[in-house]
């Protein structure tokens, strides 16, 4: 018989339908602790397969996921079209089935994109994934320090703000007109591409409403709003505006075809933290000073300058993104060079452990040792590595990674894996890195 103790600690025996609710309740709690673990686990796999998955045309990849209890589904017509070969994959109904919870050796012949779907155990329907057969390249991995110059597509709003007008009262002409992030791209009809341009359309206008064309988003707007006049006798409009953006970031790699990427991430407004839109750039060579180095809460920072001028300008930017930057390398001695080149490696190919990252901290580009510690082979952004910096040199000289690092390259088992994008402000020896693929 089974006993209970009341409030008053005495023992008494339940009842047959009180120990029916009790077992009841026990496993209701079984059951949610099951369920939990089971909900929890299901999200937890889904979200260590990766989104897309790309192979390089002819080359035979080695890759292990190691997901447990997932299998690909990819229709048998396309991998046939594309011409992919997999170890121990299955025909079935139609399909191409494999398994990711172990090694797979797979080839595929023919450039081409294929949707698959996962399954948990082959049946729980999971993920839907894209297959992306592209065709093989090698690159030249860089870490030289180089100088960025864009010039923003129109000239950009940073805010708004109050003007003293002439009356002695304050007035803000632009306050819920004009937005940070805004392009102002035509003043009344005439392009602008300058402060200057915007400021002189404004003083040959006057008191006049005037109407500015603004990119915002993804779309163009009409914006019409009045001048003030300023206690000085000019004419405001009251915002902050930007033109264009500097600084020396890290060149990654330089392609067969002479395109280049660098950074690793996009280069945004210091003030707003967005990014900005290209209109044209360049690339310069940059020189390093020093190292200001970092501590835990404080990165460090390449300091240095950068060489302008047309006669110095390595190369174009054409492409300002989340994920680096990208253009056209014109200068012969920054070229690509097929004896200082390596395969490009696919994220599948990064393995954790020892590596090096090639980067300038004085004249010289050198390497240095660094351990890959995290892999995310679902990440969408340019964190899909964490990366932990153990060369003894790099640490007494710079502390760790710090900022103008970025776009570093990291090389393992003779590939170019990736580049280093930030730093770990609460410990500098630690970092992110995107995987290459992304930048190609």
């Amino acid at each position: 018989m089974r006993y209970r103790r009341n409030r008053q600690g005495i023992r008494y025996a339940m009842t047959g339908r009180q120990r029916l609710m009790y077992r009841l309740c026990l496993l209701g709690v079984l059951i949610a602790v099951m369920a939990f673990t089971a909900v929890y686990g299901y999200f937890e796999l889904r979200g260590r397969i990766p989104d897309e998955i790309t192979l390089f045309q002819d080359r035979v990849e080695n890759i292990d996921f190691g997901i447990p209890f997932t299998q690909v589904r990819v229709s048998q017509t396309d991998a046939e079209a594309a011409r992919v070969s997999i170890d121990h994959a299955k025909k079935v109904d139609g399909h191409v089935r494999f398994s990711m919870a172990g090694p797979l050796s797979v080839t595929a012949q023919n450039c081409g994109s294929l949707q698959g779907e996962v399954r948990l155990f082959g049946w729980l329907p999971c993920k839907k994934i894209r297959i992306d057969i592209r065709k093989g390249t090698k690159v030249m991995p860089a870490g030289k320090a180089v100088g960025l110059y864009i010039h923003a597509d129109g000239v950009m709003v940073l805010g708004t703000g109050r003007i003293a007008a002439a009356g002695g009262e304050e007035q803000t002409p632009a306050y819920n007109k004009l937005q940070t992030g805004d392009y102002i791209y035509a003043v009344n009809g005439r392009k602008v591409v300058t402060i200057r341009d915007v400021s002189r359309l404004v003083q040959k206008n006057g008191a006049k409403q005037m109407i500015l064309s603004v990119k915002r988003d993804s779309g163009r707007i009409q914006v019409k709003l009045t001048p003030v006049r300023a206690a000085d006798g000019s004419y405001q409009i009251g915002v902050w505006l930007r033109e264009d953006t500097e600084g020396i970031g890290t060149l990654t790699f330089v392609t067969p075809e002479n395109q280049f990427a660098a950074l690793g991430h996009g280069i945004t407004d210091a003030d707003t933290d967005l990014l900005i839109r290209l209109q044209n750039g360049g690339l310069y060579p940059a020189g390093i000073d020093h190292v200001v180095k970092g501590k835990n809460g404080t990165p460090g920072q390449l300091a240095g300058y950068v060489q302008l001028g047309k006669e110095n300008r390595l190369g174009e930017i054409e492409n300002n993104t989340l994920l680096g930057i990208t253009g056209q390398i014109t200068n012969r001695a920054y070229q690509y060079q097929e004896d200082k080149a390596c395969e490009a490696a696919c994220k599948q190919d990064v393995r954790k452990g020892k590596a090096v990252i090639r980067c300038q901290l004085d004249d010289q580009v050198k390497e240095y040792e660094v351990e890959i510690e995290k892999i995310n082979l679902s990440s969408k952004d340019n964190k899909g590595m964490e990366i932990h910096v153990t060369d003894p040199e790099l640490l007494e000289k710079a502390g760790g990674i710090v900022q103008g690092m970025s776009g570093a390259p990291i090389l393992q088992n003779g590939k170019c894996i990736g580049a280093v994008t930030h730093v770990f402000v609460r410990d500098v020896t630690r970092g992110y890195a995107t995987f290459l693929e992304n930048m190609l």
